[in-house]
């Protein structure tokens, strides 16, 4: 059975998942001869806290107070991250 694990921030509406279902399952049956009643796609919220990128805990994003000041992570929301 095809097994399809999407790992993302919360805040995705049942009108966008139920698009996101419907064309990975169709992607999985008319691609990859999986049968549809097989296909199973789990969507996983990742809050903010509970992941971390380049060797900083993630958070909720924070304004600077000052022009140039960076947020308490140590990572301005406009900063690159690779």
């Amino acid at each position: 059975m095809p097994t399809v694990i999407i790992y993302w921030s919360p805040g995705r509406s049942d009108d966008q998942k139920a698009k996101v279902v419907a064309d990975i399952t169709n992607t999985l049956v008319e691609h990859a001869s999986a049968r549809r009643e097989d296909v199973l796609i789990i969507f996983q919220d990742i809050l903010p806290g509970n992941a971390g990128r380049a060797g900083v805990i993630s958070s909720a994003p924070q304004k600077a107070t000052h022009h140039g000041e960076a947020p308490p992570n140590g990572v301005a929301e406009d900063d690159p991250v690779d």
